[in-house]
């Protein structure tokens, strides 16, 4: 209870210093606090997506929902973008150009207040000079970290491309020497398909042999019919010998007897032409089967060739495929990908409250503690001094 009382005691000793150390404390907030110029603030609303660009199949329908630690690690990954030198740099070079100010970099990343809620991210901007800065920092900040954030993401998308790009550059290189040497294979047996020729040739022997046939089947009726002709005049004559040479009959049968030699002849004319049409049925089925030998003797390395064409241009129609794929998700991924931007940065109409009553208060009792401590220190001082102090002498008087 003593203790308790000096304590007070020496608080009510040192009141005054207490008093004044609150009132210059409280007076030089409140006048400080008064005399700063206007600050303005702006939030801007990010939402984490739940599907990653590199690892889904285009136009899937169903949003893959992340897991809080997917949203924690995305949304503390941007956070630290936002607070990358270089990207502040960068975004202080553009709005110091527009805007004509003089920002640095620690002074955009000290009024930047981000926080995580969810699969959102909220960023404040605080301590503009002016509405328009506050709003154009926030939104050439966001951009430039967004690209910053998006480029680091995405650099196993742009690798996969790139890889795919030059896969699809070998294989057009594979794909033009395959063709190559089928045209070289087409002009070396002046032929533009085998196949297609040799069905042709099969088709032109079957239509020669026909010919062949039906001529070969002429000749055989024109050489008979020289040969009863023949038959005929014969007969004519032998009966013609046989009558008197005066005899009117006699002329009669020699004429007829003529008359059959002569169709004989035409018949044996007929069936010479046939018969060198036959033969030269037989030259060109002759040539055309040769062809057809020899087409068919290359007709193994002709699909082989066309095989291994059809084999490269379907690779390389896959390739250009996942090449077109891949281009898609890296500029998804670049331009739209991981973080999307929900509510833009709105300029502010008046400005942040300036929350001088708050500054007061804890300046206050900041004050009162450094008060008493230092009147209790002074006390000691105090103390110690009179202790250390000698006791004057004082001489008694004699009786």
């Amino acid at each position: 209870m003593d203790n308790l009382r000096t304590y007070v005691d020496i608080v009510i000793k040192r009141l005054w210093l207490i008093a004044l150390l609150l009132v210059v404390t409280v007076g030089g907030i409140y006048v400080v606090a008064s005399s700063q110029p206007p600050k303005y603030q702006t939030t801007v609303r990010l939402q984490i997506l739940g599907v990653e660009p590199d690892a889904v199949t285009l136009f899937t329908p169903v949003r893959q929902v992340p897991t809080a630690q997917q949203l924690d690690r995305i949304g503390a990954d941007f956070i630290n973008v936002l607070r990358n030198r270089d990207v502040a740099w960068k975004t202080a070079r553009q709005v110091n150009k527009e805007l004509g100010t003089h920002l640095t970099a620690d002074e955009i990343i000290k009024i930047i207040w981000p926080w995580l809620d969810g699969e959102y991210i909220y960023v404040r901007f605080v301590e503009a000079d002016t509405a328009t800065l506050a709003k154009r920092l926030a939104e050439v900040h966001i951009q430039n970290a967004l690209a910053y954030y998006r480029t680091e993401r995405s650099r196993s998308v742009v690798v996969t491309r790139q890889f795919i790009e030059q896969e699809a550059k070998k294989q057009a290189e594979v794909l033009a020497q395959a063709q190559d040497a089928l045209t070289k294979f087409r002009l070396r047996y002046n032929l533009a398909d085998v196949d297609r020729e040799v069905q042709a040739l099969q088709d032109q022997i079957r239509v020669l042999q026909l010919e062949r046939d039906r001529t070969q089947i002429k000749a055989d009726q024109a050489e008979a019919a020289a040969q009863v002709y023949q038959r005929h005049a014969r007969d004519l004559r032998r009966q013609a010998d046989a009558l008197a040479e005066d005899d009117p009959q006699r002329e009669r049968l020699l004429a007829q007897a003529q008359e059959f030699e002569n169709k004989s002849h035409v018949q044996e004319s007929l069936v010479a032409g046939q018969q060198a049409a036959i033969k030269r049925y037989d030259r060109l089925i002759n040539e055309y089967e040769n062809r057809l030998a020899e087409l068919l003797g290359i007709q193994n390395e002709y699909e082989n060739l066309v095989q291994h064409v059809q084999q490269e241009q379907k690779h390389y129609a896959f390739l250009q495929e996942k090449l077109q794929e891949a281009t898609i998700k890296e500029d998804q991924a670049l331009h739209s990908g991981y973080i999307q931007v929900v509510e833009d940065a709105h300029e502010p109409v008046r400005s942040a409250p300036r929350n001088i009553g708050r500054l007061v208060f804890y300046g206050a009792a900041l004050a009162l503690m450094i008060g008493v401590v230092l009147a209790f220190l002074l006390e000691f001082l105090a103390n110690l001094s009179r202790r250390r102090s000698p006791i004057p002498h004082v001489p008694q008087e004699r009786p």
